[in-house]
């Protein structure tokens, strides 16, 4: 209401991040400060709003250190840890392939920081057998080489502090390139690919390198003009009433003015926070003794969770209807989340490749599938979570190669592709013997097959075995595509030493032309077992050559028995 007052938007994270259901509420702020030109245009293009300037943030209290550091073994990351927006994992699989195929077995990298993903670190470092080489949230050294592999930053702070300190860094440009246009210039900094065999050879060049005096003090002048300079507030106060904004508000004369009281209308969203805020003062109230006996009783207990279960679900199902499908947004989903693989994967890879303007998500149940996925260039979403049943409704298009959840809505504009799992060599819901149990199953499954819209097949064999298990003459807009498996048509296309080199180097962090493999993949059979075959694999390798190796791969359904093999 101020005509006096003028509102500044500051983004400190990565337009990238940004979730497009926000408000930014952008009629109320006069103008926009971002980091860097290329993210000033992005977000001009974006929000459709012009009233943006770029400008780093104040720096001016980093002390500069004139002498260059330099270490022959020292890495460092500090960081929150949240492995979707810092990538920490590859940086811990970057030092178990140097350990594995290069000379430097003295490599020690530091990992500080705190979050969601601590355990996934940790486990990553006794997977790969790596505790003597990275110490998470130990004492950090002096003299260390910093490394960043974050998708995206805006400015990218502790790589200033690194730099302004007399260190060097190691660091992945962006997938957006804005680091790239910011420490390019500096000695210090080097660059990363993301690629195993060209940043192992990147980092030992680093460490075998020299950080000179003669470049820090290029260095050290370019830091001072960028960011140590003491013009800050004038050039940031020049900067605001510079830029014009074309959607101001419309000023309010403040005499004049009064505030409505505005009631807040409940939204389906708010219905279902106050329905769960209801089922934990349930579960605390379980817990007294005034009430212990009657909430235990399975009857009442029952009833309620059915009227709670109807009431979300009724609710859930009014915020979907509000969701309509984008264009540019396509929906991947493999064996529930469980890993990112077979049909849908090889599908998502191409639509990345082909149609750069499509947003490409995936299904994930864990953060080691999100790995896998982000390593694809692609957005990994938690499998049954609210944001998951969103994002599935916004997507056009949705590929599956098994049953879609019951209480996940299709929208009928959107387009279905089903490829299945594998060739139906066991009787399967229709074909079981079982009367009681192939009704059961029927019931159940025809609501899923009818969100359908095509479906492919690789042979007619295969549509006639598919037809027969699945009833799919009960959905008349169903077209059935015989075009082969497309995880088949990859490996038929890439038949090629450079693409085999490349699996290797990914999967089994080597690069070795000599080495012979041999692959066992027992499928799974129902009821515990503890073991997946009567052979001992470690006898079999003795009597193999001594470049022959086996590797195992489990059934998602006795995915316990990994440590054993392991």
């Amino acid at each position: 209401h101020n005509s006096n007052l003028k509102v500044v938007g500051e983004i400190h994270g990565p337009l990238e991040y940004i979730n497009d259901d926000i408000d930014l509420s952008l009629d109320t702020i006069d103008c926009i400060r971002v980091s860097t030109e290329s993210i000033k245009q992005q977000f001009e293009h974006k929000y459709n709003y012009k009233a943006v300037f770029n400008q780093y943030v104040n720096a001016q209290h980093i002390e500069l250190t004139n002498i260059p550091s330099n270490t022959k073994r020292n890495l460092l990351i500090k960081s929150r840890f949240e492995d979707g927006v810092k990538d920490i994992s590859y940086v811990i699989k970057l030092i178990n392939y140097i350990k594995r195929n290069t000379y430097k077995n003295d490599i020690q990298l530091y990992i500080v920081g705190y979050g969601p993903s601590e355990n996934l670190y940790k486990n990553l470092v006794e997977y790969y057998n790596l505790e003597d080489n990275i110490h998470i949230n130990e004492r950090e050294p002096l003299n260390y080489i910093y490394v960043s592999t974050s998708p995206y930053e805006t400015l990218g702070y502790s790589i200033l502090e690194t730099v302004a300190n007399g260190n060097q860094a190691l660091i992945y440009a962006g997938d957006d390139n804005v680091l790239e246009g910011i420490y390019k210039k500096y000695n210090a900094v080097s660059f990363l690919s993301k690629d195993f065999r060209k940043d192992s050879e990147q980092l030992l060049q680093v460490f075998e390198g020299k950080y000179t005096r003669s470049e820090r003090a290029k260095d050290l002048q370019r830091l001072q003009i960028d960011f140590a300079n003491d013009d800050y507030v004038d050039r940031y106060l020049n900067n605001v009433n510079s830029v014009n904004n074309e959607n101001l508000a419309k000023v309010i004369d403040v005499k004049k003015a009064r505030v409505p009281k505005i009631k807040t209308k409940k939204t389906n969203t708010s219905k279902i926070h106050n329905l769960d805020q209801k089922r934990d003062l349930y579960e605390n109230l379980k817990k007294t003794v005034l009430f212990k006996k009657l909430f235990n009783n399975n009857i009442f207990f029952n009833g309620m969770k059915k009227i709670y279960i109807y009431r979300k679900n009724k609710l859930e199902k009014k915020i979907m209807d509000g969701i309509e499908p984008e264009e540019n947004k396509v929906f991947i989903e493999s064996f529930h989340g469980s890993n990112f693989s077979g049909d849908p994967k090889y599908l998502a890879l191409q639509i990345k490749k082909k149609f750069k303007d499509k947003k490409v998500y995936v299904s994930s149940v864990n953060s080691l599938v999100d790995i896998e996925i982000r390593n694809s260039g692609l957005i990994p979403v938690r499998f049954g979570s609210a944001i998951y049943k969103k994002i599935f409704r916004s997507c056009k298009y949705v590929f599956m190669n098994g049953n879609s959840l019951d209480n996940v809505y299709k929208h009928s504009n959107q387009i279905f592709v089903q490829t299945w799992h594998g060739f139906p060599l066991k009787k399967m819901v229709n074909d079981l013997s079982d009367k009681k149990e192939k009704n059961l199953q029927l019931s159940k499954f025809l609501p899923r097959m009818n969100k359908w819209d095509y479906l492919i097949t690789s042979s007619n064999l295969n549509t006639l075995l598919l037809k027969s298990a699945f009833k799919l003459e009960n959905n008349n807009q169903l077209k059935v595509l015989e075009l082969g498996a497309p995880r088949n048509e990859y490996l038929i296309n890439s038949n090629n030493e450079q693409e085999w080199l490349r699996i290797q180097s990914k999967y089994l962090f080597q690069n070795d032309e000599n080495t012979k493999y041999i692959l066992y993949c027992p499928t799974w059979r129902n009821g515990q077992r503890d073991s997946i075959t009567n052979i001992n694999l470690v006898d079999l390798l003795v009597f193999l050559p001594s470049n022959y190796k086996i590797i195992v791969k489990l059934h998602p359904n006795e995915s316990r028995l990994r440590n054993k093999y392991n």
